[in-house]
């Protein structure tokens, strides 16, 4: 197959949509993500990357706190409403049903099948986004999805952003299982 330039851009890529909670003014206040990272796992570090301007970042700078929510595709609507609207002209503080964990400013959504509360770590500013890091504190799951400690991804249904077109989708069926479907592989001369 050959291949084409495309030019200095973003890939074509799918990833998962977070919606970033905080508590901005003393309301909830969610926006949605898909620039999201694990940055490491002991301790748990997670990273976010948001437009210079954003009203739901304020209470992440004000608290030091805020929630990662992860949405199912049946809330595609409802995020898709945060991301048209910014905080700074409609209260979004209604769009969903909310709770606390350890913190009282990090308010998450009791729709999302997953959800966790973090700690702010620190924000690395660059010239046109700023990566908020965060380290998580508390994870949730909606008890249904788990077996034998494991949550089960295509039970969870989570909503994916395609850059290439900005469309919607569903996680696919389990292809393998990674670390182990490498040890059958055989490279070919």
């Amino acid at each position: 197959m050959e291949k084409i330039k495309l030019g200095a851009r973003v890939p074509a890529m799918a990833l998962p949509i977070c919606l970033l909670g905080a508590t901005v003014n003393g309301r909830s206040n969610f926006c949605p993500i898909a620039w999201t990272t694990i940055i490491d796992d002991e301790p748990p570090l997670i990273g976010l990357v948001t437009a210079k301007d954003r009203y739901t970042k304020e209470g992440v700078q004000q608290h030091q706190t805020f929630s990662i929510n992860i949405p199912n595709s049946k809330l595609a609507a409802a995020v898709d409403y945060c991301g048209l609207h910014s905080g700074y002209d409609t209260d979004k503080s209604q769009v969903f049903t909310t709770f606390t964990g350890e913190f009282a400013t990090a308010p998450m959504i009791k729709d999302c099948p997953l959800t966790a509360e973090c700690r702010l770590q620190q924000i690395v500013e660059f010239a046109g986004t700023d990566l908020i890091v965060g380290e998580i504190v508390e994870t949730y799951v909606n008890e249904e999805l788990v077996s034998e400690g494991k949550v089960n991804a295509e039970q969870m249904d989570p909503l994916l952003y395609f850059t290439n077109g900005s469309i919607y989708h569903r996680l696919g069926a389990q292809e393998a299982k990674a670390f182990k479907i490498g040890k059958e592989y055989r490279v070919h001369d």
